[in-house]
């Protein structure tokens, strides 16, 4: 579909690019090995934000994958993992706003990142070392050298319970107000909250979830079905099928599911809001997604569009229709109460 292809690197390569995609607005792996080695030939490429060569500079491996020049990455660096909190105001206000946009769109969607999911327990990846949240540093973010253990991050997924924001989007999928959940996340909170299969995409996989190679049929186990090879030594028991299982995960580099992408953009093409939960909008091609609703909407009322709740910035911050700084668990409560408010309302409660 051409509307929704994605953005070609910024730096050499088109859309065909076999490495294409893998960092969304940013370079290919491509450009990311040409880089180093332009650079250790003693002729950097051009600064990703001023353009400058500078020999200096140096290629972003933990995130963008992009070369800045010295100045631009010492800005860049030390506003790359900033936390921004609205005021209690600030924050009212916006809530009543988003309340009053999920009142009146036709097709609510929600895209969820690991952001949600910090209060349940589980770290995410991209939290600095200050960060706020009760999880501490990201599991990218942690230094080498640090003393503080993280612990199994599938550990975590095994022992976490839905948390505030997971119930919250479940009660508005029952209520029948969120049509659909795009998830990042492989944690299987939003199924144990109660959210159907069929009312979810989870486009890296659930480790709780494997699947038949033969017929695709979905095994949702109560143990972490995560292992090397992928092949979980069972087997598919639908009928006569008997064909191998295989973990749902998804690897860095790994192609999506067609299945499970094909639901997720006919979703994303049918909704007039996306509420994008605790997601660094980066990993693509999952963040193409909500940039393509916010791009589609940009230039018309900020009623409808793409709705962000993060505490760090992303790349679509400037084409959103609306911005919340906060704890996602606080946001989605206080959203959910003054929906409930307008309910009353509208009934002349």
């Amino acid at each position: 579909n051409a509307k929704r292809q994605a953005m070609s690197c910024g730096q050499c390569c088109g859309l065909g690019c076999r490495y294409h995609g893998r960092h969304g607005q940013r370079s290919c792996l491509g450009c990311q090995e040409a880089a180093a080695v332009a650079i250790a030939n003693g002729k950097p490429p051009a600064c990703a934000q001023c353009r400058h060569r500078d020999p200096k500079g140096r290629v972003d491996e933990r995130q963008t994958k992009q070369f800045y020049c010295s100045a631009c990455w010492s800005s860049y660096e030390s506003d790359r993992l900033m936390e921004y909190f609205d005021s209690e105001a600030e924050l009212h206000a916006k809530c009543q706003q988003l309340a009053e946009m999920i009142s009146q769109a036709r097709h609510v969607i929600a895209f969820t990142g690991a952001g949600i999911s910090t209060g349940a327990g589980i770290a995410d990846f991209r939290s600095g070392t200050n960060t706020s949240l009760p999880t501490g540093p990201g599991l990218w973010e942690r230094p080498k050298d640090s003393s503080a253990k993280p612990g199994n991050i599938l550990e975590q997924c095994v022992q976490a319970t839905p948390g505030r924001t997971h119930r919250v989007l479940s009660r508005l999928w029952k209520n029948g107000i969120l049509k659909h959940i795009i998830s990042q996340n492989v944690d299987g909170l939003h199924r144990k909250s109660g959210i159907p299969a069929a009312a979810l995409s989870e486009l890296h996989g659930n480790i709780f979830v494997e699947r038949c190679t033969k017929c695709g049929t979905e095994f949702e186990r109560n143990f972490n079905t995560i292992c090397s090879g992928g092949l979980t030594g069972r087997f598919c028991d639908r009928g006569a099928c008997q064909g191998p299982l295989r973990h749902s995960g998804v690897g860095f580099g790994d192609d999506l599911p067609q299945k499970i992408l094909h639901r997720a953009w006919a979703q994303t093409e049918a909704a007039d809001l996306c509420l994008a939960l605790g997601s660094s909008i980066t990993v693509t091609p999952a963040s193409e997604m909500p940039t393509w609703i916010a791009r589609k909407h940009a230039r018309k009322d900020r009623r409808s569009g793409l709705v962000i709740v993060n505490l760090q910035a992303t790349p679509c911050d400037n084409i959103a229709a609306l911005r919340i700084n906060g704890m996602v668990d606080d946001v989605m409560e206080l959203v959910e109460a003054k929906l409930q408010g307008l309910r009353k309302l509208a009934m002349g409660g």
